[in-house]
């Protein structure tokens, strides 16, 4: 879905996330996501400071609305810079293993992401020089803490799985630092 890049964040959340959702849904098999119920916040800190909550139930009843949830799944902490940049598609894959309802409506995906804790900090070298910072912190867990460090072409590869994350480590596209174990684990989320 084109996103226009003078959208405010109000408008992506309230009339852009309810209709992208729907749309990756009806794409998404949903079978096995029966008495579920997918969280995720998203702050995002600019001139004024913005928290929306997302939550799906059984992969297919979503209520968008602004303001904190009381114990989300995920939450993403992030600039308003780096957040226009991703939901218009100048960081396309950045976030979609986090973001993307087709993705999470997997009962698999879905158990795996309520049993992680923990924080992943995301440092992605975009193609102007900048460096695109994004905290995730899975089930209100600050610790442990990893911090993943790739440009925004090699991210995007690991995500969509293009570039196994083991593989991208070892030839220095992808770097780690904090709890490696914590890090080994999140192998099942990013791809």
């Amino acid at each position: 879905m084109d996103v226009p890049e003078d959208i405010t964040v109000k408008q992506y959340f309230e009339e852009i996330v309810p209709k992208m959702v729907e749309e990756q849904l009806a794409k998404a098999p949903i079978a096995g996501m029966e008495g579920t119920e997918f969280t995720i916040q998203f702050e995002v800190k600019g001139d004024q400071d913005y928290v929306y909550g997302i939550t799906v139930k059984d992969a297919k009843d979503i209520k968008v609305a602004e303001g904190a949830l009381e114990s989300p799944m995920i939450k993403l902490e992030l600039s308003e810079d780096v957040w226009r940049k991703a939901v218009t598609g100048k960081m396309e894959g950045a976030m979609d293993a986090f973001t993307n309802m087709g993705e999470v409506a997997n009962r698999k995906r879905y158990d795996a992401l309520r049993n992680t804790k923990g924080t992943m900090n995301l440092e992605v070298g975009m193609p102007d020089g900048s460096t695109a910072n994004i905290k995730v912190v899975f089930n209100n867990a600050e610790s442990p803490a990893v911090t993943f460090k790739a440009a925004l072409e090699d991210w995007a590869k690991v995500q969509s799985g293009e570039l196994p994350g083991p593989m991208a480590f070892m030839q220095g596209k992808l770097k780690i630092d904090g709890d490696m174990s914590f890090a080994m684990s999140l192998g099942n989320l990013l791809a």
